[in-house]
């Protein structure tokens, strides 16, 4: 039995061909393209679908995550407020004893301690933010003058 491929172009640049009572068509090009078009466009479709809800166990937030949403002035103000929590129980613990009328910050975040006071009195150095304090009239002391204050612009060291 002998087989005959007899092909002509039929309509719209098609190859048409008979193979034992089978018409074959083969794509053009543009025919290709539409294909590879029409595979790219679900692929991507697919890929861009929305996730699924993670589950209620998997909505944990981290405190990163949290922190993200907040402005920058929203976390300044409560780094402030929590610095000032931690020099009243320093405070209390009879760590923190400053000169200035509003406690410095700079030996709380340095030192976690502040003899600034006492150093004043016994007529040491005080902290450069407690010295700023007193040349700008916000000493603690009513009994000591501005003059009297020295500070170290190079660094303070406590002795504990």
């Amino acid at each position: 039995m002998s087989v005959k491929f007899n092909h002509n172009i039929c309509g719209n640049g098609f190859v048409c061909g008979r193979y034992d009572n089978l018409i074959v068509i083969l794509e053009n090009v543009e025919m290709k393209r539409l294909i590879v078009f029409a595979i790219a466009t679900t692929v991507f479709f697919i890929s861009c679908q929305k996730q699924e809800p993670r589950s209620s166990g998997d909505k944990r937030e981290t405190p990163v995550q949290k922190e993200d949403t907040k402005t920058g002035a929203v976390l300044l103000a409560e780094a402030k407020e929590k610095l000032n929590i931690a020099k009243e129980k320093l405070m209390q613990e009879g760590k923190y004893n400053c000169c200035i009328k509003e406690a410095c910050n700079y030996c709380a975040l340095q030192e976690a301690s502040c003899p600034c006071y006492k150093e004043l009195k016994a007529g040491e150095q005080v902290c450069i933010e407690c010295y700023a304090g007193w040349q700008q009239g916000k000493g603690g002391d009513d009994t000591m003058k501005k003059e009297d204050v020295r500070t170290d612009f190079v660094r303070h060291e406590h002795k504990h």
